[in-house]
C-alpha cells in the first residue's frame, strides 16, 4: 500500500478496511487471557484471585453463586450463560483452600445441538483464537509461565470445554 502524501486512495481504503477486519477476526487485537487474566462481568480474574475475593466481588450478582462441597474446595458458577468477547459460556471456577485453581468454560449458544461436540470445539477454537491469537487459538494445549489454557473434548459424552488451569507459586 502505497502513501501519497498520506492520501489513500479508494481500493487502498478497502484494503485497510479488510486489514482491520482481519486483525479482529483472527485475533491479532489479543486480550489478557494470554497473562492468565479472565474479566467476568467486569472482575478481573487470575492466578491470584481468591475466593473471598470473589464472593464478596458477585455477592449482589445474581449471576453467579458460591457452592462449598468441602471445607477446602469451593466452585463459583453462573447460574445463566455469560457474556464473554463475542460468546456466551457457563462459566466454573474452581477453589483449593481459597486459592484458584482453574476455570472451566462451555460454550453456551442454543442453535448448536447439544451431541455437536465438533460444533462446540469450533466455538471454542475461535473465541481463544480472539482471545490469544491464531495459531494459539486452535491448539488443544497452550503453556504459560502462569498456567496453561486446554480445549477438550468427550466424544462419548458429546462434551467439550476450555480449560483454564493456573499453576501453582
Amino acid at each position: 500500500m502505497l502513501l501519497n502524501n498520506f492520501k489513500l486512495t479508494i481500493a487502498e481504503h478497502i484494503e485497510a478496511i479488510g486489514n482491520v477486519d482481519l486483525f479482529l477476526k483472527w485475533g491479532f487485537v489479543m486480550n489478557n487471557l494470554s497473562n492468565g487474566i479472565l474479566t467476568i462481568e467486569g472482575i478481573e480474574v487470575k492466578q491470584d484471585t481468591n475466593l473471598d475475593f470473589l464472593e464478596k466481588s458477585f455477592v449482589t450478582n445474581p449471576n453467579f453463586e458460591v457452592r462449598k462441597r468441602q471445607s477446602d474446595e469451593a466452585t463459583v458458577g453462573s447460574l445463566r450463560p455469560i457474556q464473554l468477547g463475542s460468546k456466551k459460556f457457563s462459566v466454573r471456577i474452581s477453589f483449593e483452600n481459597n486459592i484458584i485453581q482453574g476455570i472451566r468454560l462451555k460454550v453456551s449458544d442454543p442453535s448448536i445441538n447439544q451431541w455437536d461436540y465438533e460444533e462446540k470445539l469450533s466455538q471454542h477454537g475461535e473465541w481463544l483464537t480472539e482471545q490469544i491469537g491464531y495459531p494459539e487459538g486452535i491448539l488443544s494445549e497452550n503453556v504459560f509461565e502462569w498456567g496453561k489454557i486446554t480445549q477438550w473434548y468427550d466424544p462419548r459424552s458429546c462434551d467439550a470445554g476450555i480449560s483454564i488451569l493456573y499453576f501453582q507459586r
